[in-house]
């Protein structure tokens, strides 16, 4: 699976079509940036890898550890085009296949990217909690386990249920939330009032209910009452 790239701002949530910053999951694209901050190995134009406390964390590691390999690649048009290609192929191997034949220049510069990423930085190919998880899907990082839907773990309180995206949101860009289950209270992926919000989780839906804390939220449930929800 060709990993998410980030680096940027908070504006669009994927790579330009036409060269342009790389973008590693939970952040989005200015023009030359790298990350979101301070810090990193310096780049391009100068504007070398910044770091945002906000940043996913696979977007911290990215731009603390392979500042260079990102670099390079925010430079080369068809590596910025050959990672945009291959994320919408969600994994399929036909389909990266034609996205290498399409932008043949940029496949070793994104390998080198996607090397370091696979070294340095595992989170960047793993699910995290409230992130969706099974077969097709990443493992969930240590601290977590799959209950079938998403990556779970024990919580008391809902900032016990920080996710790897941005914010310590899920990747999908929703806070967790600590609920009361049948199992115990779990973390369970937080939702908007979209119909399609928990689209990720087949068979759940968006509910108004009520967190372990008493808080007013909204997650994502099988269940019309989403307090007893695995």
């Amino acid at each position: 699976m060709l990993l998410t790239i980030v680096a940027c701002s908070a504006e669009d949530a994927h790579p330009p079509a036409s060269g342009g910053c790389v973008a590693v999951d939970g952040s989005t694209c200015k023009t030359t940036v790298i990350g979101s901050s301070s810090g990193g190995e310096g780049g391009a134009d100068g504007g070398g890898c910044p770091v945002s406390a906000g940043d996913s964390q696979c977007g911290i590691c990215a731009t603390t550890s392979c500042c260079s390999e990102l670099v390079e690649c925010n430079s080369s048009t068809d590596c910025t085009n050959l990672l945009s290609c291959e994320n919408t192929c969600s994994g399929d191997s036909a389909c990266l296949t034609a996205c290498e034949k399409q932008y043949p220049t940029g496949v070793s510069t994104l390998q080198l990217v996607s090397s370091c990423l696979a070294r340095d930085c595992p989170v960047c190919g793993e699910s995290g909690v409230g992130d969706p998880c099974g077969p097709q899907y990443p493992a969930c990082v240590t601290e977590a386990t799959c209950n079938g839907l998403w990556c779970t773990a024990a919580c008391v309180r809902s900032s016990d249920c920080a996710g790897i995206g941005a914010d310590g949101a899920n990747t999908l860009g929703f806070a967790n939330v600590c609920m009361a289950t049948s199992h115990g209270d779990l973390c369970t992926p937080g939702c908007a009032g979209a119909s399609n919000a928990c689209a990720d989780f087949p068979g759940t839906y968006c509910f108004a209910t009520t967190a372990a804390d008493g808080t007013s939220v909204s997650v994502c449930s099988a269940l019309p009452d989403a307090s007893t929800a695995d």
